[in-house]
């Protein structure tokens, strides 16, 4: 909210030896359209920058991505964005986003193949449904059922999905 206070906070942990910095959306309020022109205005006096952001208004994923995009080296979230109020932001959306969209390197595409059974491991040990609309790893992620969009997918995948269901684990219904 105050990012001359922000700055000096970050310039004062980092003086008092912190490795990394992490900038803190803890109440979810901020949207990408500030929390990007932050990131970019610190993140050129700070290399070691990281975001954390909760999903109140339901743009904790965004906010790390563009973090990310404007010089954030870290993220921290959770699977299936489980978390307090309305959750953390979702690293089952963070991470295919960012190593499948914008070429980081997270943990590699062969273990994105397994996000899918561990969003649903995580889910079954913390007694929690996973949400069937979850990006990437929920049930409907890659399911159709109207008539033009089942044509379109039998035609050409790419009409209707951004990518390969099995990249993450999951699979077309």
């Amino acid at each position: 909210a105050n990012p001359k206070y922000a700055k000096a906070v970050l310039r004062t942990a980092r003086d008092a030896g912190a490795d990394w910095v992490v900038l803190c959306d803890t109440n979810g309020g901020n949207l990408p359209s500030t929390v990007g022109p932050l990131t970019r205005l610190l993140s050129p006096e700070f290399p070691y920058l990281g975001i954390h952001t909760h999903n109140d208004c339901e743009v904790g994923v965004a906010n790390s991505l563009v973090a990310v995009e404007e010089g954030a080296h870290m993220v921290q979230g959770t699977i299936n964005g489980y978390g307090e109020r309305c959750g953390n932001a979702n690293l089952c959306s963070i991470v295919p986003a960012l190593e499948l969209k914008l070429a980081k390197e997270t943990i590699g595409e062969e273990n994105l193949k397994g996000l899918t059974s561990l969003a649903y491991f995580v889910s079954e040990t913390a007694n929690m449904v996973l949400p069937n609309n979850l990006p990437f790893v929920g049930k409907s992620a890659f399911a159709h059922k109207g008539g033009i969009h089942v044509s379109g997918i039998n035609k050409d995948p790419k009409t209707y999905e951004h990518l390969d269901p099995e990249t993450v684990g999951n699979s077309r219904r």
